[in-house]
Order: structure tokens, then sequence, then C-alpha cells
């Protein structure tokens, strides 16, 4: 692939993934308050929520991939495996930082 394709792939994927990360962790938080009565994740939930997000990003960046660099569904699928890998450990450790970092009032009990 040539670098500007990958370059400009790469810009793209990652503005995209702002606007998922937003949008994920939004209705996330709000079907867990919901469902649960609390934001607080629990490990086993910190891994769901991270799966879920890749997975998520993972379906949404695909497409996109495939269109832009001109390749079959399955290579963009390999392509943002590789990428999604490797965010799936970032994301868990970002989260559960952030979370630890600027913790919610209503978590000041638990």
């Amino acid at each position: 692939m040539p670098v500007k394709a990958i370059g400009v792939a790469t810009v793209v994927a990652a503005t995209i993934a702002t606007g998922w990360n937003y949008g994920y962790n939004y209705v996330f938080d709000k079907v867990l308050n919901r469902t649960t009565g609390t934001t607080l994740k629990s490990p086993p939930m910190r891994v769901a929520h991270a799966v879920l997000f890749e997975a998520g990003l993972l379906m949404v960046l695909m497409p996109f991939f495939a269109w832009y660099l001109a390749i079959t569904l399955w290579e963009a699928f390999v392509l943002d495996l590789s990428f999604a890998l490797f965010y799936l450990v970032y994301a868990l450790v970002f989260n559960w930082l952030y979370d630890r970092l600027f913790p919610l009032p209503e978590w000041q009990d638990a």
C-alpha cells in the first residue's frame, strides 16, 4: 500500500474512532447505569466494555478501509483486526486508568 493512502486511512480512522469512543462510552454508561444503578465497572465488565468497543469499531472501519484502499472486505478485516488487537489492550488500560484518575462521585462508596 502506498504510504499516502495508509496515512489518509489512518487519519480518517482516528477521527472516526474519536467519535465512536464518545458515542459508545455515552451509550454504554447509560445502559450500564440503567441496568445496574451505577457506572462502576467490575474487571469482567471492563473486559466486555473493551471487546465490544473494538468489535463495534471494527464493524465501522472495515467497509471504509475496503473502499478507500480498494481491497476486499477480508483484507480489510485482517488489516483492521491487527489494529484492533493492539487497541483492545490500550482501551482496557486507558479506560481503567481514566476511571481511577477521574472517579465519578457515585463511586466513592465502592
